[in-house]
């Protein structure tokens, strides 16, 4: 759980000047019904609203929870694990592991695949200690339009407004997945503890989901990923990170309204989006400092923009009984109306609590 500070003190778009706190946060709980069987549960809480502060210092604006995960997992041998429900679909690693205060946070707005509802397995194909551990994980899945979509707090009818999700998941939505059928799917293989190099671990993967209602063009995803963690001795360590995410024909390639002389047309947008990420974090016993830089780079047939940028370096430590607290500064790179570029600089702090019962 995250208690996360933004204060954005100097923006060339002013309403993004001005302060947030809010609540990120992922609950899990687990039910084993056998040794070998169990039921997962995940309840997500973030802010869903994309209008900025505009001056103001808010706290807990369009704070929203919904339901991630709950899913039914079974063991079947030792090295292959199935399971059926909603879950997350295995496609990158940064939404849970980037260093520092924001990339996780972008990482996981930018392309966690949320709200899918299907099945899928994880096999560990090799498990040896002259060649490491290895893992291929693959999912079949829909977009979730079920009662099990349904957000609490902030409830918005779909789909107007500056919001990220709505009161409920339906088919007019549109978006690539939204298809009420198992038409997507997603491909992950994961490595580490190879014995010539024993503290790297890799991430490779894709992803594939048809047009929506309002799309033209199935989308697909590439992600690979990397994390090296180097000790220099027992107190001291330091782990870089790197992920490059793409995506052709994002978002599903959907139809826009293009003006023309005798009035409007719908064309549909091609787009390449590409997220990298590089950063690095060294920890010195209960101490730790993170720097990290992300590009989000968005090439259109229509409506195209300037790549938006960040760069944010935090320091921070562990308090004790699972808490932690970090602070830290960042400069952004951001995209603004009509094609122009704009800065912003914030100040930025979390305080996060990590446990279980």
């Amino acid at each position: 759980m995250g208690l996360y500070g933004v204060g954005t003190h100097r923006a060339t778009d002013p309403p993004r000047r001005g302060g947030d706190i809010f609540l990120f946060s992922e609950v899990g709980a687990a039910l084993h019904l056998t040794p070998r069987v169990s039921i997962r549960s995940v309840i997500h809480t973030e802010p869903i609203s994309e209008r900025g502060p505009n001056g103001s210092l808010r706290a807990f604006h369009a704070q929203a929870a919904s339901l991630e995960a709950l899913q039914l997992n079974w063991r079947a041998t030792d090295a292959l694990r199935l399971y059926a429900g909603k879950f997350v679909a295995p496609f990158g690693y940064g939404h849970e592991e980037l260093p520092g205060i924001l990339p996780l946070l972008r990482a996981h707005e930018t392309y966690l695949i949320a709200e899918s509802v299907g099945f899928g397995a994880t096999w560990t194909f090799l498990d040896e200690p002259r060649f490491g551990e290895h893992a291929l994980s693959a999912a079949a899945f829909t977009l979730d339009t079920s009662f099990l979509s349904d957000t609490a707090f902030t409830r918005r009818p779909c789909c107007e407004g500056p919001y990220t999700r709505f009161a409920r998941n339906t088919r007019a939505q549109g978006g690539p997945g939204n298809t009420g059928r198992l038409d997507n799917f997603a491909i992950s293989l994961d490595g580490s503890r190879i014995p010539w190099l024993p503290d790297l671990a890799y991430n490779l993967g894709t992803v594939s989901r048809a047009p929506g209602g309002d799309g033209t063009a199935r989308e697909w995803g590439y992600v690979v990923g990397a994390r090296y963690e180097h000790r220099w001795n027992e107190e001291s360590r330091t782990r870089l990170y790197f992920e490059h995410v793409e995506f052709r024909s994002a978002g599903g390639r959907p139809l826009v309204e293009l003006a023309t002389e005798t009035g409007t047309t719908e064309v549909p947008r091609a787009e390449r989006r590409r997220f990298t990420t590089l950063g690095v974090q060294h920890r010195e016993g209960p101490w730790r400092a993170a720097v990290a830089w992300q590009r989000d780079q968005r090439k259109r047939s229509v409506g195209t923009g300037p790549a938006e940028q960040w760069f944010e370096v935090s320091s921070g430590r562990e308090l004790g009984g699972g808490f932690g607290f970090d602070l830290g500064w960042q400069h952004a790179r951001i995209a603004q109306d009509g094609g122009r570029r704009g800065e912003a600089q914030a100040v930025l702090a979390v305080l996060r609590w990590h446990g279980g019962i």
